[in-house]
């Protein structure tokens, strides 16, 4: 593997394996050193146990031969006592190694329970009753100092008496039950002091930490989505710690294993449980499910029950609810396991890594502890480490996550400066492109309206003798015919020859109408004259020009009330009227005049504003499209039949006059187009 690419992996190889260093490094504390073994006498085995209370059963000369028998480490309830005291003595031999040096008495896991020493009758040391937490149920090793001048060279006795605080959750579960030398158990009993210590109180400094961290990503996070992923990751390191404030006596002081502690200690387990779930799932599937909203109900019935049986129920009611509850535990562990295996598959996330770490450590933690707890194995209590090593996780994997963010936030801004920067120089190239496009189709609208009125004006020259002469014969035809009315077959012609003078004389005038409308249309650019404007005259003649295009098409319909004028030009009003009236009729398919429907509409506003309507029944248009139907070159028409001009032309027109083109459009339904325009004030 080359260099680098191990330099990478390596902080990522650091961070999935620190779990699992943590609670192995705690194991090996747990174990007694090789090079110690020779100066150490295990006490563990078994013991004469009697319940009750009494003096006398300190001395080594006490016959205790009628005494009953119970096996240290194990569960004194488990094993069938009941009483509340009890004192236990165990006979011993002290090695030719340690006589005449200064030794060491060493216990650790006494569950719920406060005890007092006696070697040979003398009081060795008892464990203070002011001391807060349970210390000796997480992971607590005590030591006393014994004279060696106490001790015999044959048989010695070590007597225990017991005060059992919490009924079926008392005995011995750890089996570093030791009498040895001074000078070899006091670095080891030191250096797992000092461990223990490190990852409290370490870990109580970070989650600190991480929770003022967390407090203001929270403040600044806006995405509904990753504030919910925050939220159960701050009450995941919130719940932790707790936890481990209770266990190592952080918050203020609590009898040695009362029944508030374990009430306490019982609700941070049931808080860590439901933050688990939640947590799990806002990182793994990005939402809660329907089952984490049962797990919430379970979560807060379990801790009204614990609050509950401490208040009301009897002593022994918290263990069992306890016991209830860690099938639930278990059970829960065991999703949050199955869900982080399958995330595992499904993505390549090195975080994915490092979480799924934290949760396999709590799953074998779990597992340990429980198996301790049924007195099955007899191993170091990790559910203490796995937690905090989840808190840990969860808290750093945010954190991790937002300086990744930060990052990706940092390196988009550059990118979209230099983007915004490249928009904006094509932009302009593209204002001055459309700029120029504009004014070149100006300049060709203006030419082409010279030619029209060129070339209206030579129609009209000529078609002003044909109309002259055509009503003239259509005025001397009927004399004619009434004078020569004694010849039949003459007065007949002449009268048909008139009625023909008649019908083209129509038309010539039809003709006429048609080049004073083209005129019209025309006639001048952006600099004519405003005058007062008939807009009902200016639709009838724009629907005239276009009557030839929407006949085939729809059915028109003219509803042209009686409007106010309007200030304005009668040329560029038509060129409007005449543009929406043929985008109307080609946004309905050609032939289907039955269901395709055109209306022309004009009528007054109630605050007196004029309004020009053009509605269609054709294919409408879509939102996404209508926001740009008046930007210049904008088309949805195919390629080659339209230049995108003609709205953007509208509404400049209708704006310079103080109007405003509104559309009402609904796809496979029709469109309207609206002209509002003030009325013109005499």
């Amino acid at each position: 593997m080359p260099i680098h690419t191990l330099a990478r992996r390596m902080p990522l190889l650091l961070a999935v394996a620190a779990p699992f260093l943590a609670c192995w490094l705690f194991i090996a504390t747990y174990v007694l050193p090789a090079h110690v073994e020779p100066y150490v006498l295990h006490l563990n085995g078994t013991w004469k146990l009697q319940e009750g209370d009494g003096t006398g059963w300190a001395d080594p000369a006490y016959d205790d031969s009628g005494w009953g028998e119970i096996r240290f480490p194990g569960g004194y309830s488990a094993q069938g006592y009941r009483a509340s005291r009890a004192w236990a003595r165990k006979q011993f031999e002290l090695p030719a190694l340690l006589r005449d040096k200064p030794l060491l008495l060493m216990l650790g896991g006494m569950r719920t329970s406060r005890l007092t020493l006696f070697v040979n009758g003398h009081e060795v040391g008892r464990t203070d009753e002011s001391f807060r937490g349970l210390k000796g149920e997480v992971d607590g090793l005590e030591a006393w100092k014994v004279d060696s001048r106490e001790l015999r060279p044959g048989s010695n006795v070590l007597a225990l008496r017991f005060d059992w605080t919490l009924p079926g959750s008392d005995g011995v579960v750890d089996a570093r039950m030791l009498l040895g030398a001074q000078e070899q158990l006091t670095p080891y009993y030191l250096r797992v002091s000092d461990l223990r210590r490190f990852f409290q109180n370490g870990a109580l400094a970070l989650f600190v930490f991480m929770l003022v961290l967390l407090g203001m990503f929270m403040s600044r996070e806006a995405d509904p989505s990753r504030r919910a992923l925050q939220r159960s990751t701050f009450f995941v390191v919130a719940a932790a710690a707790l936890y481990v404030s209770i266990r190592t006596g952080a918050l203020p002081p609590l009898k040695q294993s009362s029944p508030l502690t374990f009430t306490m200690l019982s609700l941070t387990v049931v808080g860590i449980v439901w933050a688990m779930m939640e947590f799990a799932q806002n990182y793994c599937l990005g939402h809660v499910t329907r089952g984490a909203k049962v797990h919430r109900a379970v979560c807060g019935v379990s801790a009204g029950a614990f609050l509950t049986v401490y208040a009301l129920g009897p002593p022994g009611g918290s263990l069992r609810l306890y016991r209830l509850f860690a099938l639930y535990i278990f059970g829960t562990v065991l999703y949050v396991t199955v869900l982080t295996a399958a995330t595992l598959l499904r993505r390549k996330r090195s975080s994915d890594l490092v979480f799924a770490a934290a949760v396999f450590c709590m799953l074998g933690a779990g597992v340990v502890d429980l198996l301790t707890d049924l007195y099955v194995v007899q191993a170091p209590r990790l559910f203490v480490l796995a937690v905090i090593n989840l808190g840990l996780c969860a808290g750093m994997l945010l954190i991790a996550d937002f300086i990744q963010l930060s990052y990706v936030n940092e390196t988009l801004s550059a990118s979209l400066t230099r983007t915004n920067a490249e928009l904006a120089v094509a932009l302009a190239r593209a204002e001055d492109a459309a700029r120029l496009k504009s004014a070149l189709l100006a300049e060709r609208l203006a030419s082409v309206g010279t030619l029209a009125t060129g070339v209206a004006h030579e129609i009209n020259n000529p078609m002003a003798y044909v109309t002259a002469n055509l009503a003239f014969l259509a005025r001397q035809l009927p004399e004619l015919a009434r004078s020569a009315e004694g010849s039949g077959v003459a007065s007949g012609e002449l009268a048909e020859l008139g009625q023909v003078a008649v019908e083209s004389l129509e038309g010539a005038r039809r003709v006429n109408q048609i080049v004073k409308e083209l005129r019209l249309f025309a006639r001048g650019g952006g600099d004519e004259r405003l005058e007062a404007v008939d807009v009902r005259a200016v639709a009838r003649r724009s629907l005239n020009l276009a009557l030839h295009e929407l006949e085939p098409r729809a059915r028109i319909i003219q509803e042209l009330e009686e409007v106010p004028q309007v200030l304005g030009s009668e040329s560029q009003l038509g060129q409007v009227c005449l543009n929406l009236l043929l985008n109307a009729g080609q946004a309905m398919t050609q032939g289907d005049i039955v269901r395709n429907e055109l209306i022309l509409r004009t009528r007054r506003r109630e605050d007196g504003w004029v309004m020009l309507e053009v509605a269609d029944t054709g294919c409408g248009i879509p939102p996404e499209d209508q926001r740009r139907l008046f930007d210049p070159f904008f088309t949805t028409k195919p390629a080659g039949e339209g230049m995108g001009m003609g709205l953007s032309i509208c509404h400049g027109i209708v704006k310079r006059l103080g109007g405003e083109i509104q559309v009402e459009s609904v796809v496979g339904k029709g469109s309207v187009f609206r002209v509002v325009l003030p009325p013109h004030a005499a």
